[in-house]
């Protein structure tokens, strides 16, 4: 579009033939001598030449709003030819852009065809090939089924020489505890009965000495006793004399009275003399019984100690009567102990039998119920399959049919799609299922496990080994 508009004219227009005349007229007419019309014609021309210039300058804008016009025709008149050209252009290129549709899509056809004949032949020599894997597979897993029943067999011959090797060894393991368990309760009664003697003569011993003991020890207060009593009569036989010589001059009277007392005094002096020969024996008899004396006391001392450690040693055996007790107690607590696990061991190996039979007739089942499963799930996919190829026949031959517009082939795309779509659906769904079907597997052996690690059953017990998928997600 050009931006360079011309510019209006500013020169006077060319002034008409009427116009010519009446200036020449004008002209003509000799005014001069009437002053008032002179005055009216110039008012007249005065007026006429502002009219004048308005005309002019409408004639002027007239000429310019043309120009205008003019100028924005030929610019719309110049950008139609150009949106006419892009138009052409366009029309040009959307005629190129479906004949280039037209041979892709012709392109696409012959590709699909080639990639449905070609996956035909992949599918094919994919189920030949699995088919003698599956074959190779299942003799396989038939020598293997055989060697491992074989070795199932040894295992469980082993297994019940095993078992029978440990019940021998049980059974003399308990009668020597039995054994061992009489002779240390004989040994620790033999010593009990040995104590008990021992420390009833050395009771009765020391009964007997500390009698004798007594017996001096009376004795010796016997002889203090006596000795007080002596002194006593020397003080009596002092008292007297004094009494005697108080008395002399007041009992000059009292002959008989004298005569008593003398002969109280003459019994008093023979027994004095018997005294002081009593005392000197006692005297005799105490110096050679201060020898013995301390040696009693010594042995008094001894005994006392020996008694604190006969007290001791009755604590020991009381100590020990209380441990046999105990170690008894514990005896009989481990021989109920042992019958509780026997019993508990013969349970478990009934549970272990039970828990055998259940298990392997659980995974028998489970087994034919998964093959079954897999039979139908390959049933449902060999027609799935086979529909699907149908479906592609159905489509190469309207694709290769003639005279199809676009609106077909876009029809017969998206039914195509459509058809691919739920295919692949139904693919999926598949495939879910044998997943939940691989996990709830998979669970399910794991749980068995579990069980069998529960209750110390090995696996090789079983007879076979679980299988368990790989993948299961």
């Amino acid at each position: 579009m050009s931006k360079n508009k011309p510019k209006p004219t500013d020169a006077k227009p060319q002034l008409s033939k009427a116009e010519l005349e009446a200036q020449n007229k004008a002209k003509q007419v000799n005014d001069v001598e009437n002053e008032a019309y002179k005055k009216q014609m110039r008012e007249e021309i005065r007026l006429l030449k502002t009219d004048i210039d308005a005309e002019e300058k409408l004639l002027s804008q007239y000429q310019q709003e043309r120009e205008k016009i003019n100028y924005n025709w030929i610019i719309a008149k110049k950008e139609l030819d150009d949106k006419k050209s892009d138009f052409i252009n366009k029309e040009r290129e959307i005629q190129d852009l479906k004949e280039n549709h037209f041979m892709q899509l012709n392109l696409y056809k012959q590709k699909i065809k080639h990639l449905l004949f070609q996956n035909q032949d992949q599918q094919s020599d994919l189920r030949k090939d699995v088919e003698v894997t599956l074959k190779q597979l299942e003799d396989d897993h038939r020598m293997k089924d055989r060697e491992l029943k074989t070795d199932i067999r040894s295992l469980k011959v082993q297994q019940k020489e095993a078992d029978l090797a440990q019940n021998d060894y049980m059974f003399a393991l308990k009668t020597e505890y039995d054994r061992q368990a009489t002779q240390l309760r004989q040994n620790f009664e033999r010593q009990a009965n040995d104590l008990k003697e021992k420390y009833h003569l050395k009771m009765e011993k020391l009964r007997r000495e500390m009698e004798e003991a007594r017996n001096n020890l009376i004795k010796i207060l016997q002889e203090k006793k006596d000795l007080r009593i002596q002194q006593l009569t020397k003080e009596h036989s002092k008292k007297y004399t004094e009494i005697k010589n108080y008395y002399s001059d007041i009992t000059a009277t009292n002959l008989d009275m004298i005569k008593s007392l003398k002969n109280e005094i003459t019994d008093h002096q023979k027994k004095e003399e018997k005294d002081k020969k009593l005392l000197q024996s006692i005297e005799n008899e105490s110096k050679n019984l201060n020898e013995p004396l301390k040696a009693i006391k010594e042995e008094i001392k001894f005994l006392i100690k020996e008694k604190e450690e006969q007290a001791q040693v009755v604590q020991q055996k009381e100590q020990l009567k209380l441990k046999i007790d105990e170690l008894e107690k514990k005896f009989r607590n481990l021989e109920y102990e042992y019958e509780v696990k026997l019993q508990h061991f013969q349970y478990m190996e009934r549970e272990k039998k039970s828990l055998e039979d259940k298990f392997n007739s659980t995974i028998q089942s489970i087994q034919q119920k998964t093959g079954l499963q897999n039979l139908i799930l390959e049933k449902k996919t060999s027609a799935i399959q086979e529909e699907l190829e149908i479906k592609e026949l159905q489509l190469n031959q309207v694709l290769q049919g003639q005279n199809i517009d676009q609106n077909s082939i876009n029809i017969i795309t998206r039914q195509y799609q459509e058809i691919d779509v739920q295919k692949s659906a139904q693919i999926a769904e598949l495939q879910q299922q044998l997943t939940q079907i691989r996990k709830a597997h998979s669970h399910m052996v794991k749980a068995y496990d579990g069980k069998l690690a529960e209750f110390v059953i090995p696996v090789e017990e079983l007879g076979f080994d679980p299988l368990v998928p790989t993948f299961t997600e």
